[in-house]
């Protein structure tokens, strides 16, 4: 008879359990955290959210990265759905998030998401940070506004490790307004923005530690250009564009793709769109045309818009908005068309954007 032998699991070092946590869902790492002390110590401190954090980002199309919606029916709701299906022709199931919205809400729009945090703004006043996936959420100070707020942005000051929220009342003249969550206050800034400029989109497009917009104005000889905010230190740019795209009447659209500033442009005339991506941020020359949409191609191309946050996948398919009752399409490059994603128990929303779930507190 041969003898059985006993083999003892191995005590594996710290930093090789922390390796393979780190690889772990949201969810399943909150189920962990309530195994052992040592756990719940390892999986809540900054470090470990930090690796997380990275580990997802690195793969924008991970199970990691989810789609956050707005729909209406007939009450507001907020609706996530899992990003990578829709890019590989596969179904998801959009589920309703648990922020907590009553009937008296009559208006909610997504402000922006960074780092796992999405910020919110409730009947055109009322800031919220909420994390999707830990359910942890805050209400921020009320902001002295006489009307409602006409401009607003989320981002992260990476130097100071803080969120920051940047908000403008409708009122003339304009002030800037900047929350900072590890001081939980507002403070005001220099708007250096004449009145009777014209932006191309209320929400600013966070990247690289700036907001983004497009602005026209009489000082700018009505061009349209790409407006920045540093978040660091809180002052307004504007950045170069690139030389080939000749753009006069619609404002261009701006968003990220795959981690780099991106500008939708548009040519009705001429009845089509390009696509350009900055793979250098702050380098003008960087600036490269990742596509072009024709109306021969496409029968409802000026449809297209891209979401605040946008990807494009390894198989080359871009993810977007579309159609005047909005909904989700994925266009196919080689093939120059547009799939409908199978997403059930979803139909149209008022906006949208992707965030990656992530451990990161409000609790700084």
């Amino acid at each position: 008879m041969e003898s059985k032998t006993l083999y003892k699991i191995p005590h594996l070092p710290p930093e090789i359990i922390t390796e393979i946590l780190s690889r772990l869902s949201v969810k399943s790492l909150l189920k962990l955290k309530s195994t052992s002390k040592s756990w719940h110590s390892l999986i809540s401190s900054e470090h470990f959210i930090k690796t997380h954090l990275e580990n997802s980002e690195k793969n924008p199309i991970s199970a990691n990265h989810r789609i956050l919606s707005v729909v209406k029916k007939p009450n507001y709701e907020l609706k996530h759905f899992s990003l990578r299906p829709l890019l590989y022709e596969q179904a998801t199931e959009a589920k309703r998030g648990d922020f907590p919205i009553d009937k008296s809400v009559h208006s909610l729009k997504l402000v922006g998401s960074c780092n796992g945090l999405i910020c919110i703004l409730i009947n055109k006043k009322i800031f919220f940070l909420w994390n999707p996936v830990t359910a942890e959420s805050k209400k921020l100070p009320d902001l002295d506004v006489s009307v409602y707020i006409s401009e607003r942005g989320f981002g992260f000051d990476k130097s100071s490790g803080d969120y920051k929220v940047y908000a403008v009342s409708s009122r003339r003249p304009t002030i800037g307004n900047i929350y900072s969550l590890k001081t939980d206050s507002w403070t005001r800034i220099n708007n250096d923005l004449e009145d009777g400029y014209t932006l191309g989109s209320k929400t600013g497009t966070f990247l690289s530690g700036n907001l983004h917009w497009t602005i026209t104005s009489k000082e700018l000889n009505w061009r349209w250009c790409i407006l920045s905010l540093d978040l660091k230190n809180e002052v307004f740019g504007i950045m170069e564009q690139p030389s080939d795209a000749i753009h006069v009447d619609f404002d261009p659209l701006v968003g990220v793709l795959d981690g780099c500033l991106s500008t939708l442009y548009y040519y009705p005339d001429d009845g089509y769109l390009e696509f350009w991506v900055l793979k250098q941020y702050g380098v003008k020359e960087s600036w490269s045309k990742l596509m072009t949409v024709s109306h021969q191609d496409y029968n409802d191309a000026m449809d297209m818009r891209p979401l605040q946050s946008f990807v494009i996948s390894p198989n080359e398919r871009v993810l977007f908005k579309y159609g005047s009752v909005i909904g989700i399409a994925v266009y196919n490059p080689k093939e120059n068309r547009v799939e409908d994603p199978k997403i059930l128990a979803f139909d149209q929303f008022l906006n949208s954007d992707i965030y990656v779930e992530s451990l990161v507190s409000l609790n700084c």
